[in-house]
């Protein structure tokens, strides 16, 4: 195998992985909106956000974040005690030595209803 066949078989592999990650829509209510920068300098949003699961009316809470892309597309949205409507997706925050290691939802974007999306692809069309 040449040296190009290699990278492409190594970056479809890396992708495959990317792509096997599952993301779940979402209704929030954020609250304790945090904002700051990572290490590199990038924006980011972190805040304790309330949901309902399908099928229940228990109001459950978890840790969310959203940076880059994702944090400009729900941004003008994102107010405290304003239900937004977003998918992403469940990452494992490492322990430090301030606290244990926790499951996050990490917000990928605004997720838009179907018939609505369905007509803005029509008007691009």
């Amino acid at each position: 195998m040449t040296n190009a066949a290699l990278a492409t078989s190594a970056t479809t592999v890396a992708n495959d992985d990317a792509q096997k990650q599952r993301t779940y829509p979402r209704v929030v209510t954020p609250k304790a909106i945090k904002e700051g920068k990572n290490k590199n300098g990038t924006e980011f949003v972190s805040f304790i956000g309330e949901y309902r699961r399908r099928g229940s009316e228990k109001v459950y809470t978890m840790f969310h974040t959203a940076s880059g892309a994702a944090l400009a597309s729900v941004r003008d949205q994102l107010k405290e005690g304003q239900p937004i409507r977003v998918f992403g997706a469940f990452d494992e925050m490492p322990a430090d030595g301030e606290r244990r290691s926790k499951q996050v939802f990490r917000i990928i974007g605004k997720s838009e209803p179907r018939e609505q999306a369905a007509e803005e692809m029509q008007q691009a069309a």
